[in-house]
């Protein structure tokens, strides 16, 4: 019976045509702070919004308070958390299924960093909140990324074997979301490896869960798309950009660009092409000065 609750939330998430999703987390300012365009979370998130996202990541601060802001769009309620001020890359529980339930949201989500020492809490955690989602009908998202500690406690997300050993970083890649799906999660969220091929293969060794791709930090227009194109390829469901959305200060116009990929199919021409005229035409309609 748990099942029909579930399989209709998740059907309210993947609701477009094409099965596809583009998510926008907007729960960074928990992470690094009110900073990098999250300083006016109400406004932003309207802009937002506006594009029409397949659903939003957040905390529950963010679900209480913007609350009609968020009425018309999928939420993912983020179960887990670190800040950076102290340890980034150990994720604690700081939420619970009764409250996901109470807000209304359409799924959780649970964030593991695969190789870090506090990995083993962290698994805990995740097959705990599993138990729970089958209990509850409830759609658990896996936020599965290699990432470990670094002696200065900075984070390492393992860029270097990226750059030099694509092979061995996909597999890592892989071996990190198969970790979610053995403990039962509905969908993936992991990093891009770089490149269709590589890619593939984590998107294979998932089959049949939807895996998504995280953005990382800011990129150029082009490298944004160039990675939603990618990840489309190689056959993800789609994509969760954060900060390569909410940096901008309208983020809009990047919304509906990689929504042109993800779920139309266009080449990174054409997005590219559609960016222009979408911003042009928001720049008449608001008559907004970007010289």
């Amino acid at each position: 019976m748990n099942q029909v609750g579930k399989n209709k939330r998740l059907r309210s998430i993947f609701s477009h045509e094409s099965g596809k999703i583009v998510v926008v987390p907007i729960d960074d300012s928990l992470l690094a702070g009110p900073s990098n365009g999250l300083e006016d979370l109400r406004n932003k998130t309207k802009k937002i919004i506006s594009a029409s996202p397949s659903a939003i990541i957040g905390f529950q601060g963010s679900f209480r308070n913007l609350s009609s802001e968020i009425s018309n769009v999928p939420s993912i309620l983020n179960l887990t958390a670190s800040s950076t001020e102290s340890m980034h890359t150990r994720k604690v529980l700081i939420g619970s299924l009764e409250l996901a339930v109470k807000l209304g949201v359409e799924a959780v989500a649970v964030h593991v960093n695969i190789s870090s020492k506090y990995e083993h809490e962290m698994l805990r955690i995740l097959g705990e909140v599993s138990l729970e989602c089958e209990r509850f009908g409830m759609p658990l998202m896996g936020i599965m990324y290699p990432r470990t500690e670094n002696k200065d406690k900075t984070d390492n997300n393992y860029l270097d074997l990226k750059e030099k050993e694509i092979k061995k970083y996909s597999e890592l890649v892989a071996h990190s979301a198969r970790i979610g799906i053995e403990l039962g999660v509905d969908i993936i969220k992991t990093q891009y490896t770089g490149s269709i091929e590589s890619f593939q293969y984590v998107v294979d060794c998932c089959n049949p869960i939807p895996v998504i791709t995280a953005g990382g930090p800011p990129l150029l227009l082009s490298e944004l798309l160039d990675n939603a194109y990618g990840a489309l390829k190689a056959g993800a469901a789609g994509v969760s950009f954060g900060r390569n959305i909410y940096t901008r200060e309208d983020p809009e116009p990047y919304i509906a660009s990689v929504k042109e990929i993800i779920f139309n199919n266009k080449s990174v021409d054409e997005a590219k092409v559609f960016f222009t005229e979408y911003y042009l035409n928001i720049n008449k309609k608001n008559n907004y000065n970007y010289a």
